[in-house]
């Protein structure tokens, strides 16, 4: 055999070892994308966990159960640990992400002017990347891990604690490992809640009474998880009062544009007394709730002014 026999045998046998090389990295390509993908959604569950146990903890409990979870006294935050914000459905999923999204960034109530929140705005506070992570977390993540890291970080910082107290080396309190034996899972109790003075309670109650005389409760409503009103219509005069309670765990508003209404309803069944104004025109106008994705969720009704 020549020399350029032998070289061209070379080049062939070459060609065709890359060529397997290439179809067998072609065919595994796939199979890299998906690994190298639940990697990334291993990162940002772990990155949200942290973030929830930094911000949402207090409010929404170690396993996301909020006001469900039982806990005394109760947490104010309503339950995140459900179907709907883990569900199967692209829309109701995409539903869910808008809500997470809008609330993490502007509190509730969402509303700038008002600057008691029940949920802060943490729009200012975390990067974009870090509301991704929060919000994928919620929509994807396991609660029992967040739990267990919940009760393990807690059990963390109780140990540090008390090893500071005992006037120990600060670096040995450092090195303590959660879950070791000095530092045990502890669950994180909810927050004790503020003690009202009893002057501003008698203030609220003078507030309720003047709201509830101002007209008589003519209609009732409900609002109801995930995106639905208890009734379709409403029928009231100019100054009737309407009682209207979130009867759900997310949070709802009531609102009607041409009216100037817009009020926030507290999850908890607390009851908001909505007065319609005295020079409101007769004529038939749209209630809904304001909160992303609830009106296109069928959020909505007709509210029918009659004449005096």
């Amino acid at each position: 055999m020549g020399a350029v026999q032998k070289l061209a045998t070379v080049v062939i046998i070459g060609l065709v070892a890359l060529a397997t090389v290439l179809t067998v990295y072609i065919a595994r390509e796939p199979d890299r994308r998906n690994e190298e993908l639940t990697e990334q959604e291993q990162l940002s569950i772990q990155r949200g966990t942290d973030l929830y146990i930094t911000y949402c903890l207090q409010c929404h409990g170690p396993g996301g159960e909020g006001s469900a979870g039982g806990d005394e006294p109760p947490r104010i935050g309503p339950p995140l640990a459900t179907d709907f914000f883990q569900s199967d459905d692209p829309i109701q999923q995409s539903v869910a992400e808008n809500l997470i999204r809008y609330r993490v960034t502007n509190g509730a109530p969402s509303d700038p002017r008002i600057a008691e929140k029940v949920m802060p705005a943490f729009g200012q506070d975390l990067s974009g990347e870090q509301i991704n992570d929060l919000v994928y977390l919620i929509l994807h993540g396991d609660w029992d891990y967040v739990y267990n890291t919940a009760v393990e970080q807690t059990g963390l910082q109780v140990a540090q604690e008390k090893c500071e107290e005992e006037g120990r080396d600060p670096e040995e309190c450092e090195h303590i490992e959660a879950g070791s034996e000095e530092a045990p899972p502890v669950y994180p109790t909810s927050p004790p809640q503020d003690q009202a003075d009893p002057g501003d309670e008698g203030e609220e109650a003078e507030d309720a009474s003047a709201d509830a005389d101002s007209g008589d409760v003519a209609a009732s409503l409900e609002a109801l998880d995930p995106y639905e009103w208890s009734e379709s219509e409403l029928v009231v005069k100019p100054g009737d009062t309407i009682s209207v309670v979130n009867s759900g765990s997310l949070q709802h508003d009531f609102t009607v544009d041409e009216l100037s209404i817009h009020e926030e309803l507290p999850s908890g069944g607390e009851e908001v007394l909505i007065t319609i104004p005295e020079d409101a025109e007769p004529g038939e106008y749209e209630f809904y709730c304001s909160v992303p994705g609830h009106r296109e969720g069928g959020m909505y009704g007709t509210l029918i002014i009659e004449a005096p």
